[in-house]
């Protein structure tokens, strides 16, 4: 069956316009693709579903004329979505990336203490934390995806739901795409990780080489950017935009965790001559209305620790 053939019998598939034997052999593809082991690459899966989100949803809401002509199954859509996916990549159809050679992107940073909220064309508002840069394109309107390139730092994004227009986070090592939703993404060099923190809706982790979760409200995905590895843990997602309104909440959270967000709050480096200092977990909200001694005093009492500050650095022992 040629790639036209198949994509016939889709829509014929779909206007429920299909013999018993032909629909017959749509459900068993789509079976047989629900339990094999088939995987593409997240930048390919993220070319290809651009065009599968588009023709689905195209199918699912239709001209109000021909509703009342059509009924549409919405497991019939997914198949025909799962199809068209697994039919593009044994076919090896080749389609242009979206982002261009030359296209040209506005870049937004933030500075220690600095917090900055960003309203998108597409009526998305995005919130970064300190010490955070992101990029987005100058013609983001213009694009099917609504790419965003978080560089470094953490971001929090209500997203406007389009269907038609897929919404991108993209970092170093993992992509979160959405529909419609507000998430957290935590993407800091230092940490050696990235996490991905829902709050609404639900979201798709990817990162280079394939699918790492389907993450729901107060799901929390941590990846290790060292093992490649990631796993999902329950979090209150409430907790997780906390900085937005300048309160940073950390719950178990490593020495590292903490001396990145002392410096992002404070501008201050945290060090520790104490080797078991990076065993600890930390559970403190770290306010700049308090002063950094006024922190560094709570941070030690936790573990019973003392501290020696000398300019902008600070070593706990």
């Amino acid at each position: 069956m040629t790639p036209s053939e198949l994509k016939d019998l889709i829509d014929r598939y779909l206007k429920n316009n299909v013999t018993e034997q032909e629909r017959k052999l749509v459900d068993n593809w789509y079976q047989s693709y629900e339990s094999s082991n088939h995987s593409l690459s997240a930048e390919k899966e993220t070319q290809l579903s651009e065009e599968i989100y588009g023709y689905v949803q195209k199918h699912l809401h239709p001209a109000p004329a021909k509703i009342r002509r059509i009924s549409i199954n919405r497991r019939y859509a997914a198949a025909a979505a799962a199809i068209l996916l697994v039919s593009a990549a044994l076919f090896s159809r080749k389609k242009a990336p979206e982002r261009q050679a030359n296209e040209t992107f506005t870049t937004i940073s933030t500075g220690t203490g600095q917090l900055k909220k960003l309203d998108l064309p597409d009526g998305s508002k995005i919130w970064l934390n300190a010490q955070t840069s992101i990029r987005v394109s100058k013609t983001f309107e213009s694009h099917t995806n609504r790419n965003i390139y978080l560089d470094e730092g953490e971001a929090f994004f209500e997203v406007r739901k389009n269907p038609a227009r897929p919404f991108l986070v993209i970092t170093k090592s993992i992509t979160t795409r959405v529909l419609g939703t507000s998430f957290n993404v935590k993407a800091y060099r230092q940490l050696n990780s990235a996490t991905v923190t829902v709050r609404t809706g639900r979201v798709q982790v990817n990162d280079k080489q394939k699918k790492l979760a389907v993450l729901l409200p107060n799901q929390k995905m941590t990846y290790s950017t060292r093992e490649h590895t990631g796993y999902v843990s329950t979090y209150n997602a409430e907790n997780s935009r906390k900085w937005a309104e300048g309160k940073t909440v950390l719950n178990h959270a490593s020495f590292n965790e903490l001396a990145l967000a002392i410096h992002n709050v404070y501008g201050i480096k945290l060090i520790s001559k104490n080797k078991l200092t990076y065993t600890y977990q930390y559970n403190i909200i770290i306010s700049p209305l308090r002063t950094v001694d006024e922190t560094l005093k709570i941070v030690c009492s936790i573990h019973q620790n003392s501290f020696r500050r000398k300019n902008n650095e600070v070593i706990i022992y």
